[in-house]
């Protein structure tokens, strides 16, 4: 399994796990060793000396036991922690690669919970398994060993108690695997619904809908509440079902103990040592089982991870660089299917711009026209015809290449809870202070900012400025970064007229050398651009300029004079 390969980068440091952790076993099973000889050999003989010297012994045997047992704690933490670390990058890196489509195939709750919650379980069974699941074996053969040579007799014990205990671990574990990718499952729906409910809530208020969202809630939380008691009392039945073989068995060593003693077949350290053998022996067998127990749910979080990590993705672009300037684009019966739709969003689209000029995009809702700035995005491949950069065509591109030389406004702004300089520099890290406060004024945003406009705190989303501020900052973001291809989705639909006309004019200075595709629910928004690009149900009904269209084309005549363009025209 992938996940499973990314230890290798741990291996010298396991390495001395495993050999710390051998130390402590033995000193752990040296000991009762130590104490049998000075019960037999120095309290039954009244040997002082000997006491002494075997108690110097056992202090020395104790204190490397200690010193052993706490450096392989601490290095066995240190994988454990890089580990998770590593995994949980990797997973960030692939999800940061996934395409929009393959994001959506996951679902992003279950992403977020694939990267948290997954990776702990798998984190807490690294640095569980590390140590104890060394020193289990070690212990469990070590003190079965030192048992058999303490004394064949009561060794008998074992083959009595371990079948018994073996096969209520095999029960338990059997019972709860099918359980785990269940639980994790209704964890993403968790996730999910809490994901709905923070980014909906003004949905929800606004419809009073705050007693529905509670009452799914409360039906997931109680699946997952029902699943995780199922799970959990199959698992915690291991405690008292292990702690009876083990008081029995202990109970049988005792009485078979004194027996051997009063017939001189054995001495009293012996029995003592002995005692705590049997102890060591399946206590390690308890502690493997609780490891054990942990394996099924820990195997789903890791089945899971594995999905993520080795899921064949499906990059947009291609590998051919475009390192010279963007100066032409051509669109040739350009056609876009969503998978598993029933019909293309867009189809046979033909347009060209050159640099200097505008093409402004125009049509009813759900006619593709986001869409058409995606494929620019290279978010997604074109499923026929050309989109071509430069004459190349973009599925061959460098994607890389090809964002670098635009800047995009979307549609749904989206702010990080950084201040507004900072907001804005995520469009380009190395412009200067009077950079930022320039592309500000030409979105005509610095009227609202008041004194030192770039210190503005934003929170996430932007949610603390008006739907039309947060619109005039993120084209100020845009314009932040010289590109050669400026995309404005829908960007002026909440600004008013008179702020929609003065945003243009300064868009003019800082376009006049580049390419610029706006799409727009207003005619005015458009008028003035080069080419107008008419869109209906993903088809394209016009293509012109604004005087040419609303002679020619009904459709465009149509907005236009729902929006009173047409009348405002002919007044002129």
């Amino acid at each position: 399994m992938e996940i499973f390969r990314r230890l290798g980068k741990f291996k010298y440091r396991i390495a001395l796990v495993i050999l710390l952790t051998f130390g402590n076993a033995l000193g752990e099973l040296f000991l009762p060793r130590l104490m049998s000889l000075v019960v037999d050999l120095g309290v039954a003989q009244g040997d002082t000396a000997y006491i002494l010297r075997m108690g110097q012994l056992m202090l020395l045997v104790v204190f490397a036991t200690v010193l052993c047992r706490g450096a392989a704690a601490y290095h066995s933490s240190k994988v454990a922690m890089a580990y998770s670390a590593h995994v949980r990058y990797d997973l960030f890196s692939k999800i940061n690669r996934l395409t929009v489509n393959e994001t959506e195939y996951f679902g992003i709750s279950s992403l977020i919970t694939r990267s948290t919650d997954d990776v702990n379980q798998v984190e807490q069974m690294v640095l569980m398994g590390l140590r104890p699941l060394v020193r289990g074996p070690l212990m469990f053969v070590g003190g079965l060993i030192m048992a058999l040579t303490t004394n064949l007799k009561l060794s008998l014990v074992f083959p009595i108690s371990i079948p018994f205990i073996s096969l209520g671990i095999y029960l338990v574990i059997r019972s709860a695997v099918p359980y785990f990718p269940i639980l994790q499952k209704r964890l993403d729906r968790l996730n999910q619904l809490f994901r709905r409910r923070l980014t909906g809530i003004r949905v929800t208020r606004a419809f009073s809908r705050d007693d529905l969202e509670e009452e799914i809630f409360t039906e997931a939380n109680q699946d997952y509440y029902e699943m995780a008691i199922k799970v959990n009392k199959i698992i915690i039945n291991v405690i008292p079902v292990l702690g009876i073989f083990l008081n029995v068995a202990l109970v049988l060593v005792m009485y078979f103990g004194a027996q051997l003693i009063s017939l001189d077949q054995l001495a009293v350290g012996e029995l003592m040592a002995f005692i705590q053998y049997i102890t060591q022996v399946l206590m390690a067998l308890i502690m493997l089982s609780f490891l054990i127990t942990m394996i099924p749910r820990t195997w789903a979080s890791m089945v899971r991870i594995n999905e993520v990590l080795n899921y064949p993705t499906h990059d947009t672009g291609g590998c051919q660089d475009l390192k010279e300037d963007l100066v032409h684009i051509e669109a040739k019966n350009l056609t876009f299917a969503y998978p598993q739709a029933k019909r293309p969003v867009l189809q046979n689209l033909s347009f060209s711009l050159d640099r200097g000029q505008t093409l402004g995009v125009i049509g009813g809702t759900g006619s593709g026209k986001s869409t058409l700035l995606r494929l620019f995005l290279q978010f997604y491949n074109p499923t026929g015809g050309q989109l071509l950069l430069n004459g190349k065509d973009i599925q061959g591109l460098n994607s890389q290449d090809v964002r670098r030389q635009m800047s995009y406004v979307p549609q749904k702004n989206f702010f990080f809870s950084k201040t507004v300089g900072e907001n804005l520099l995520y469009s380009n890290q190395d412009a200067l202070e009077e950079d930022l406060r320039e592309a500000l004024g030409q979105a005509q945003a610095l009227e609202f900012l008041g004194q030192d406009p770039l210190d503005q705190e934003m929170t996430r989303g932007g949610t603390n400025f008006s739907g039309g501020q947060r619109q005039r900052l993120s084209i100020a973001r845009a314009l932040n970064r010289k590109a050669q291809l400026y995309l404005f989705d829908d960007s002026f639909s909440a600004l008013d007229s008179l702020t929609d006309r003065k945003v243009r004019q300064g868009l003019l200075e800082k376009t006049k050398d580049a390419m610029v595709i706006i799409v727009a629910q207003r005619v005015a928004t458009i008028r003035s651009a080069d080419k107008i690009l008419v869109l209906e149900d993903g088809e394209m009904v016009g293509y012109g300029s604004h005087q040419d269209l609303l002679r020619d084309n009904h459709v465009y005549r149509e907005i236009a004079l729902s929006q009173g363009e047409e009348a405002e025209d002919e007044g002129k």
